[in-house]
């Protein structure tokens, strides 16, 4: 039998204003300008300001203004708003760009929010469909093409076998091969690999180089030995000498063990690899002038935005001749550009605010460079800046700075602490990183050093408190081999 009843209950939800505004301040530089020109699109109140037309129209707006605030209407419903207050307060600050303009400096979002998250094509997947387009495969083929480019993962492994493709689509597994080997030709090489094994040999045979023969039997017959550095077992096994197989090694070592990642740094690589420079848009700019720090936001292609003047009239018109939907219509896309341009403002603010309290609190590492970076976590700066640490998160992830050490994330400024053995002022986790990474580059080649061996000079030179295991953790995080990989043979 069904029953019919009621629930009274709270609930908390958050305003699409509230949410737009959380997904503004995760966006990068380069994003904002996108959304911008996207959301200038589909609203016509939204238009780019020139600072050329604005002293023409000063007075034409003020005249406007002055016309509108003399219709004062009593809202009749939830859904009507104050179109002369709203129009009064918008085209006095009409430009996000503008010093003047008027915002609440308190402003803050400080509220957990729910996982609101711009979804966006992965740079790889969108690279290998173009090079899909080009192709000359038929319809069925690139269906399974597809297919197979949706199960690359972002290191550019193929994470599931030809049987099982073959099966989930009801296709020859020979198909499968043979469309997987279309893929395993684009760029970048090695792509669509099932292992590192087959990922190296897609690479060499990809190369010109003399050595090219030698480094694919090296890699195809002999991967184990390569692996756990048993040299004197490939010499003899080929019967060539030890500077053959250097020759070979040093082709071996210019290969990417991970196509799909654009740097070794998030990865413990197996080679030492030389890869090309990733480039990125800074969001801020630190620069030292005179003896003070001084941050600022790269906002050069952001377009200045304002509402259209030339609404102010339709707005009139439409109150006048009593068309609803007019008003409607115009009042949804009023609120959404007001609520656009104040969210902006609010980045702004907020970007600037931690930022600058980074370079405070980090003034060591401007000044001296990345081994004197200070222990800091999230908390500190919610702490003294008076926001939520949910909104730090959101403003140090995928933001970057350029300092006078390069473009660093902002989240590379936040890091765990290493005490010391006297129990003075602890040092963050980075910093004992770059020391770690500095005796392994001067170490011996013939007799590199242990990790306990690293852990001692640390204690001993650097006055640290730090365990063997600690040490291995963190060369594991520097992409940096154990001791007897990195033990050169000859």
């Amino acid at each position: 039998m069904l029953r019919i009843s009621q629930n009274l209950s709270l609930q908390q939800k958050m305003a699409p204003q509230l949410i737009q505004s959380l997904q503004l301040l995760q966006m990068s530089t380069l994003e904002l300008e996108l959304e911008i020109q996207q959301q200038m699109e589909v609203n016509p109140l939204l238009e780019e300001s020139l600072e050329q037309e604005e002293k023409e129209e000063e007075e034409a707006l003020k005249k406007e203004e002055e016309a509108l605030k003399e219709e004062q209407e009593v809202p009749q419903s939830l859904e009507q708003v104050n179109w002369d207050a709203l129009l009064e307060d918008q085209f006095e600050r009409n430009s996000y760009n503008n010093e003047s303009s008027e915002y609440d400096p308190n402003w803050e979002m400080d509220r957990e929010p729910q996982e609101n998250r711009i979804t966006t094509i992965p740079p790889l997947l969108e690279q290998l469909r173009e090079q899909l387009i080009l192709t000359d495969l038929g319809e069925e083929e690139r269906e399974l093409a597809e297919f197979i480019i949706g199960n690359i993962d972002e290191r550019g492994y193929l994470t599931c076998s030809s049987q099982e493709i073959a099966d989930a689509l009801q296709v020859p597994a020979s198909e499968v091969e043979r469309v997987l080997g279309v893929i395993q030709g684009f760029e970048p090489p090695g792509i669509g690999a099932r292992d590192l094994r087959e990922c190296l040999m897609i690479q060499l045979r990809q190369r010109e180089e003399a050595e090219r023969e030698l480094a694919l039997q090296v890699v195809r017959d002999y991967m184990e030995d390569l692996t756990k550095r048993r040299f004197t077992r490939i010499t003899r096994a080929l019967g060539i000498s030890n500077e053959q197989l250097k020759q070979a090694l040093d082709l071996i070592e210019k290969l990417q063990p991970y196509p799909g990642v654009s740097s070794t740094s998030d990865y413990n690589g197996l080679l030492t690899l030389d890869t090309e420079v990733s480039y990125i848009t800074p969001d801020l700019i630190v620069e030292k002038v005179g003896d003070e720090w001084v941050v600022s936001l790269t906002e050069g292609n952001l377009p200045s935005l304002r509402i259209n003047p030339s609404y102010a009239k339709l707005l009139k018109s439409g109150k006048r001749n009593g068309q609803d939907e007019v008003h409607t219509y115009l009042s949804k896309k009023l609120n959404d550009a007001r609520w656009l341009i104040n969210a902006i403002h609010q980045r702004r603010t907020t970007m600037l605010k931690v930022a600058n309290y980074l370079v405070r609190a980090q003034m060591d590492f401007f000044e001296k460079g990345p081994g004197h970076l200070k222990p800091m976590v999230l908390q500190d700066v919610a702490d003294a800046v008076g926001m939520h640490v949910s909104t730090i998160s959101r403003v140090s992830n995928g933001k970057y700075m350029q300092t006078p050490h390069g473009v660093k994330e902002l989240k590379y400024f936040f890091d765990s602490r290493v005490g010391r053995e006297d129990g003075g002022e602890d040092v963050s986790a980075r910093s004992v990183k770059e020391k770690i990474s500095a005796m392994i580059a001067a170490e011996d080649p013939a007799n590199p050093l242990s990790d306990q061996e690293i852990a001692d000079r640390l204690s001993r030179e650097e006055g640290l408190r730090i365990a063997r295991r600690t040490v291995a953790k963190y060369r594991h995080q520097l992409g940096i081999n154990a001791q007897r990989y990195r033990k050169k043979a000859f």
